[in-house]
């Protein structure tokens, strides 16, 4: 019994453990300037550098914190100052009876009205979630293009390796088929497996262009996300 309880005390704790554990987004994406990288993540940096979907996502963060400053900075708009400029303050000579003490060269003064001091601290509150949920955006739009990028490039892969089978096949099918083709001109082979031999060959021929295909999509698929030409990646 007791075993059990400390092993129900055990999973319980990992998994309380796995759930606390946040996702560094700076390690999701890495930044610039970070050298010995594998190349998936050289590309999946490229990709965040380079497409220009992301730039919109990014600016609405920048846009957000402007406007988070700006709220932030609005009671400065309870302050006013204003000049008065007359005969007396241009020439103070002429001001025999000391009459510019009745019009001040500069005036001061401070209102606020009391529903700013309740509304804005709101207002700050809401610009600072409008910042926070741009910054979500962001790190949202990380995730999915990591995945896009690596998901392309593995497919990509595959494709290679696929159209490296078929290219190992064609030349199989066509020393097979010379081999063939030359017993049937001497008459050692049949018609009918000369036939079956030559339609082989075209298949085999097909599928290597199938694969060939499929291998420059996937890589102006990935090309399209890192805005690149995959040979140009260091």
């Amino acid at each position: 019994m007791l075993r059990i309880i400390i092993s129900l005390f055990i999973i319980a704790f990992t998994s309380l453990n796995a759930i606390s554990q946040s996702i560094d987004y700076n390690k999701v994406i890495l930044p610039e300037g970070i050298s010995d990288i594998s190349f998936e993540e050289k590309l999946v940096q490229l990709a965040w550098q380079n497409h220009p979907a992301n730039e919109e996502v990014k600016k609405s963060v920048d846009l957000a914190k402007y406007d988070l400053q700006i709220s932030k900075r609005y009671w400065l708009e309870g302050f006013r100052m204003t000049g008065n400029l007359n005969e007396f303050n241009i020439d103070p000579a002429r001001d025999i009876t000391n009459r510019s003490q009745f019009f001040p060269r500069y005036n001061f003064s401070l209102a606020l009205p009391l529903g700013q001091l309740f509304t804005n601290p709101v207002e700050n509150k809401q610009s600072q979630l409008r910042v926070e949920m741009a910054e979500s955006k962001v790190n949202a739009l990380k995730l999915e293009l990591r995945r896009e990028v690596l998901s392309a490039y593995n497919d990509y892969l595959m494709f290679q390796e696929i159209f490296k089978i078929h290219s190992i096949a064609l030349e199989d099918a066509e020393m097979n088929h010379s081999i063939v083709e030359e017993s049937f001109k001497q008459g050692e082979e049949s018609f009918d497996k000369y036939n079956t031999s030559n339609t082989n060959l075209s298949q085999k021929k097909i599928s290597k262009i199938q694969a060939s295909t499929d291998l420059q999509n996937s890589k102006l698929q990935l090309e399209s996300l890192i805005g690149i030409p995959l040979e140009d990646v260091q």
